[in-house]
């Protein structure tokens, strides 16, 4: 199982996502963790993360192409490995996109997300010419500030795409996240009452139901 969290634009959160949900995942599965974001985020996530006195994730980092195509082509049916790709477009980032058995886009609700969204929708495009599946995107609205409640705009644009499919989890900005992962914590870890926590748990629940892994568990 491969899941991608991917958006050509940076700064919309795939990092503490990506982070947030190997950690919280594998407590129950075998997760590993690719990382490749040039910045090596969640890797450094990962480092404070041991500095803590915490367990480790496993994580690789893959800078040549066929080193990558030849790790997705081996991953057993058993693991989940997550993806963490860069806020750009590469080759590497376009092989993660084809190899995703479930891809979530992290986005806000400024009004330059839906500029972003259109760049990444062409990307998509190109790629649908290369797969004998359509591909979709789980759009996730996050960092949104917690008293919006109006989306309609950017629902509406997401909604007229066919690679497009909005999440039901929001994800609200909250400096819960900044303050986990710059001690290696999850929100949860941080505290696990907080409505972050509580929205990562959501997150969480949704992804495991969409791909069919709420009853698996770690050996």
């Amino acid at each position: 199982m491969i899941i991608v969290v991917s958006h050509q634009k940076g700064g919309v959160g795939k990092s503490t996502i990506s982070y947030n949900l190997a950690v919280e995942l594998n407590r129950k599965f075998d997760v590993e963790m690719i990382d490749l974001d040039v910045q090596q985020t969640v890797s450094a996530y990962n480092n404070l993360r041991k500095i803590m006195g915490q367990t480790p994730l496993p994580i690789k980092i893959f800078r040549i192409d066929d080193d990558l195509i030849d790790y997705i082509n081996n991953v057993i049916d058993e693991k989940i490995v997550i993806i963490d790709s860069g806020g750009f477009d590469s080759s590497l980032n376009r092989i993660s996109i084809l190899a995703a058995d479930f891809l979530i886009t992290p986005v806000s609700t400024e009004f330059t997300e839906i500029l972003g969204l259109q760049k990444y929708e062409e990307i998509l495009q190109e790629l649908q010419k290369l797969s004998s599946e359509k591909i979709i995107t789980n759009v996730l609205l996050n960092k949104v500030n917690p008293n919006q409640k109006n989306f309609d705009e950017l629902i509406e644009f997401i909604d007229s795409s066919e690679h497009f499919k909005m999440m039901d989890t929001i994800v609200r900005r909250r400096v819960d996240f900044a303050n986990s992962v710059a001690h290696g914590f999850t929100v949860k870890e941080l505290d696990k009452n907080s409505d972050s926590a509580k929205e990562l748990k959501h997150l969480i629940k949704e992804i495991k139901h969409k791909v069919g892994i709420d009853g698996k568990k770690k050996d």
